[in-house]
């Protein structure tokens, strides 16, 4: 993210081979499609009353973040497939940039104790202060594993530049942090963070760690603050370094 923080990727910084896997993306969203059941009541003074089956929800989330890059917004949503799959996709916004998400979430890990839930996801942003668009792709994966009051929390991105810009770098961002809920409002634990710059120039940009902190606000509501000492630092710099963001679920 530090796209959001972010920095992006590689791996697919061969045309042929990034179009392969956009391909097969697609193909792998279209095969799946979305079930849902009508409910029927059986009238009569005999007859059974059946319940009505619910549709699946679409659930959404909206998010304002404040750190490095800036005040940056980001809105998503979650549409059931069945079988525990859903069609995920969410949008960035930043000033004049903005990007489009999307990819499927399924469960590797489903019980009564914890969950391992997997998104891979492939976006693409543009830079809208000149019609020069695409400005890059974004080859993704979020996993999150809910387990009783620990909650983790890994997101890998990538920002794929030089199909469209051949001066320029890839990158690749890399966070993860878990929390420990003390109670029903408060959640603490670790975060870590990386941005590597991919190809001739790159290199370890930014390696930063520390210390975050959900806090409830309301039903539904997150407020998250994340303190961390950035390694990567100038000498003048005392190394502070850290991000605020709201969320609203729904």
């Amino acid at each position: 993210m530090n796209k959001r923080l972010v920095c992006h990727s590689q791996i697919f910084n061969k045309p042929f081979l990034l179009t392969a896997v956009v391909l097969i993306s697609i193909m792998f969203i279209a095969n799946f499609s979305t079930v849902f059941a009508d409910g029927h009541e059986m009238e009569g003074e005999a007859a059974e009353e059946k319940s009505m089956e619910e549709k699946p929800k679409i659930t959404g989330w909206f998010q304002i973040d404040v750190d490095s890059l800036g005040t940056y917004f980001l809105v998503g949503a979650s549409h059931p497939l069945g079988g525990g799959l859903s069609f995920d996709s969410n949008i960035y916004v930043n000033d004049h940039l903005g990007e489009f998400d999307m990819g499927v979430s399924f469960p590797v890990i489903a019980n009564d104790s914890m969950a391992l839930l997997l998104t891979p996801m492939l976006g693409v942003g543009f830079e809208y202060t000149s019609p020069d668009g695409p400005y890059a792709l974004y080859p993704q994966i979020f996993a999150i594993l809910p387990a009783g009051k620990i909650f983790g929390f890994h997101w890998t991105i990538g920002t794929v530049k030089t199909l469209f810009d051949d001066q320029s770098l890839n990158e690749l961002y890399n966070r993860t942090y878990i929390t420990y809920a003390l109670n029903d409002t408060v959640a603490i634990g670790p975060q870590f963070e990386t941005v590597l710059g991919l190809g001739d120039g790159g290199g370890l940009w930014a390696l930063n760690f520390g210390g975050r902190l959900n806090i409830g606000y309301g039903e539904n509501n997150t407020l998250g603050l994340y303190i961390g000492y950035e390694t990567k630092k100038e000498e003048d710099e005392t190394g502070l370094t850290g991000r605020m963001n709201f969320t609203r679920r729904w």
